[in-house]
């Protein structure tokens, strides 16, 4: 075997193995989410298209995005890059997109679905959420009840809901939210709204779960990293993963993608779980 084919295998089989393997749950529409993603709030342009076809070669499998944030466009460039080299098919990446609330009801939010669809490059959308509360909420998601109809979203939901918020809907939904995005990390435990969506069998996604990077010198996160060798923003994401959340951590950087993603390996013990959950501000 020549020296070049020697170095392709190698590099091959250095490749195969690094590809993390993310686990799943199951939403209550029996559609299986990833329990770690991509979040891509403020990225777009080239870096964004770059960010996700790096992301895919390293094992993301589910993107976060949004019609606020302006990149869906991009991100359905990255994604149809890499399916076309062949590192992933579409049925193998879990999309979640949101809608913003304002100036939309039943027909307009339809139309948003139809719009995310088209930057997206994709004929379904595997999660579509409202961003936030605000407006005629159940006429709002009313239009994504028909977008499911349709077939152009498999499982739907919300984000930025609050326990009451969240209440208030589920009196008008005839399809259950299958996921409340909320922002969630130690020092914003969310314990009421996660409750009370782990009661109705609503699935959530915490998104910030390093704080916009402000806990990554947190003594306590600090002193338990050094215990497992980690770094201080794979045990917050750990917490997270051991609460049964998704947790979605934002980032263009590679070697900051690798370590985000490599946090199932090892595990927090109850009384590390219990230290990180009573940190406060």
């Amino acid at each position: 075997m020549s020296v070049l084919k020697i170095a392709t295998v190698f590099i091959n089989i250095y490749f195969l193995n690094a590809v993390v393997v993310v686990p799943t749950i199951k939403l209550n529409t029996g559609y299986e989410v990833p329990v770690l993603g991509l979040g891509t709030y403020n990225d777009t342009s080239q870096v964004m298209i770059d960010t996700i076809q790096s992301a895919i070669a390293i094992g993301y499998r589910h993107i976060d995005t949004a019609e606020l944030y302006g990149n869906e466009q991009d991100i359905g460039k990255g994604l149809a890059l890499a399916i076309a080299s062949g590192a992933v098919k579409r049925a193998d990446v879990f999309i979640t997109t949101k809608i913003t609330p304002e100036k939309k009801d039943r027909k307009l939010a339809l139309e948003a679905v139809r719009v995310a669809l088209g930057k997206l490059q994709t004929t379904y959308v595997d999660l579509m959420l409202i961003h936030w509360p605000a407006g005629n909420v159940s006429d709002i998601y009313a239009g994504l009840e028909d977008a499911v109809d349709q077939k152009l979203v498999r499982s739907i939901g919300v984000s930025n809901f609050d326990a009451p918020a969240l209440q208030a809907l589920l009196k008008t939904a005839r399809v259950k939210p299958a996921m409340n995005q909320i922002e969630i990390h130690p020092n914003t435990n969310q314990d009421e709204t996660v409750a009370l969506c782990q009661k109705e069998g609503v699935a959530v996604t915490g998104y910030s779960p390093l704080g916009t990077g402000s806990l990554l010198k947190e003594p306590h996160l600090v002193a338990i990293s050094k215990a497992h060798t980690r770094s201080a923003a794979q045990v917050a994401l750990r917490w997270q993963i051991q609460r049964g959340l998704v947790t979605i951590p934002k980032t263009t950087h590679k070697d900051r993608l690798n370590e985000n993603i490599n946090v199932f390996d090892f595990k927090l013990t109850d009384s590390e779980m219990k230290t990180i959950h009573d940190i406060k501000k």
